[in-house]
């Protein structure tokens, strides 16, 4: 009995281990014949491109990658090269280090290469739109004409991305025409999408920084943080470019982006940008970003919103249109350190380039601005227009108690600082910015300002001497000043 036992004992650990054997040498003996393969496999397809495209690829090694982009089988590609010809100059397009490609082991099998799953990571891509409106990228994949003939009997591949990701690649879209150069420094990107006939649904979700650089000089657009999650449409036939309702995220203000973008016209953009929030995050996300850091350290509230749209064809140095709206009301800003907080702020703001979308049209105005300080009130406008040669018209009053100014302002370089000051401005004059000494030179009846002091005092290292007390009231209208009142007292000197 004991014997009967032990026999079929064995018999079942034999099947149970045969049976688990069974898909293990299964999986070996498919993943020996992808290693043996991948060579050839990746091979064929890049003498395939190369013998069908204007332009020229180069990779190095392969490696077999099984569990990389697991469930799917990956070959990873070393250094790969795109080039925009097959000219021994020819600029070059991308390079990457590593490139993992997925594909259904059941694929393999059959022969079929339709890739499920893609990671591209470390490297550059340069698009570069040429003067004639034609891209680096569009004459690389061109075919030539013996390969346009087989393209046109047979049927085209769908190809099904379910898995796709980039890391740290470096994009630059470079506008021969204007010289502007639209860096995009990718941090990490996944998403997929589904080709099927002429239309590409695709979903991105991507944390990258932006750099504009105009004709060799940075602009506003510097190191600026984004995310971005998104479901996109794009029509092959078309060109039409669709984006559905989509999260934006700049340094830390959130907005709302939706619209299209025709890409065989020029670009033509039809965007729409929103938002709403409870504090001054989306304005703060435009502001330089030497100067986020700074705003940064103030806690802040209010009711904010942001609207803008963009319109146009945005290729060889054309310009959309761009309009935009946003303000602020029962706002605050507070230094919670020194316990100083602006309070009942407020303001309308509005820019747009014009309607010949040109930075001489460009208009940009603060109104309504008002902010209670404490001991004191904020009320002013301003209104710019023609930014090569700037109109400014500016209204300001404002009264404030310096001890409070220096410390919402975390002026270290005074100390013990008293006193008030009032001051009303009116301002309206042409800059040039070519020499701005000129307005100064040219004050007249449009400029009007008056200043208060009572009282004032405070003691700092950049002085010579305490200063212990002024008292002054200066009105200067246009080229004219009349000072009426002036009593300084500094350290052991009096004058007045």
């Amino acid at each position: 009995m004991n014997k009967t036992s032990s026999k079929t004992k064995k018999l079942w650990k034999r099947i149970v281990a045969f049976t688990l054997l069974i898909p293990i040498l299964f999986f070996s003996a498919i993943l020996i014949y992808v290693y043996s393969q991948q060579d050839a496999i990746v091979q064929s397809q890049v003498e395939s491109l190369n013998l069908t495209m204007n332009g020229k690829i180069q990779v190095a090694d392969t490696h077999l990658e099984p569990f990389q982009n697991f469930p799917y089988v990956s070959i990873k590609i070393d250094h790969v090269q795109i080039f925009e010809s097959k000219a021994e100059n020819s600029a070059i397009i991308l390079e990457v280090e590593d490139i993992y490609v997925g594909f259904k082991i059941q694929d393999l099998l059959r022969g079929n290469f339709d890739m499920q799953s893609l990671l591209i990571e470390e490297g550059f891509f340069n698009l570069v739109i040429h003067p004639d409106g034609s891209t680096n990228i569009q004459n690389a994949m061109a075919l030539n004409e013996s390969s346009e003939e087989e393209e046109e009997e047979g049927d085209a591949m769908d190809i099904h991305l379910k898995k796709i990701k980039l890391k740290n690649l470096d994009i630059h879209q470079l506008d021969e025409t204007s010289n502007l150069d639209i860096e995009t420094f990718i941090y990490w990107a996944k998403g997929g999408f589904n080709t099927k006939g002429e239309q590409i649904a695709a979903h991105i979700d991507t944390e990258f920084e932006m750099n504009i650089i105009d004709d060799g000089d940075t602009t506003y657009i510097k190191h600026k943080h984004f995310e971005f999650h998104t479901d996109l449409v794009f029509n092959e036939q078309t060109g039409l470019l669709t984006f559905e309702p989509s999260g934006l995220t700049m340094e830390h203000g959130d907005f709302d982006l939706s619209g299209t973008v025709d890409t065989k016209d020029d670009m033509n953009l039809n965007l729409e940008v929103k938002g709403t929030k409870p504090n001054f995050n989306m304005l703060i996300a435009f502001a330089p970003h030497d100067v986020v850091p700074v705003l940064e350290r103030y806690q802040n509230a209010g009711k904010i919103f942001f609207n803008a749209e963009i319109k146009g064809q945005s290729l060889h140095g054309q310009m959309p249109y761009i309009e935009a709206v946003f303000g602020a009301s029962e706002a605050y800003l507070e230094n919670v350190e020194r316990q100083k907080k602006i309070e009942n702020m407020g303001f309308e703001g509005h820019f747009t380039n014009g309607k010949e979308r040109k930075v001489e049209t460009m208009e940009f105005s603060l109104t309504n601005m008002t902010a209670k300080l404490e001991e004191g009130n904020f009320i002013g406008s301003i209104f710019v227009q023609n930014f090569t040669a700037p109109e400014i018209d500016m209204q300001l009053d404002a009264d404030f108690d310096l001890d409070f100014l220096a410390n919402f302002l975390n002026l270290t370089s005074i100390e013990n600082p008293q006193g008030k000051v009032a001051m009303h401005l009116k301002f309206h004059d042409i800059i040039n910015l070519d020499d701005p000494e000129q307005a100064l030179e040219e004050l007249n009846q449009a400029y009007y300002s008056e200043i208060q002091i009572d009282d004032l005092s405070f003691t700092s290292s950049d002085l010579p001497a305490p200063l212990n007390d002024l008292d002054a009231h200066l009105i200067m209208k246009g080229d004219e000043a009349k000072l009426d009142k002036f009593n300084l007292v500094m350290g052991k000197s009096d004058l007045s």
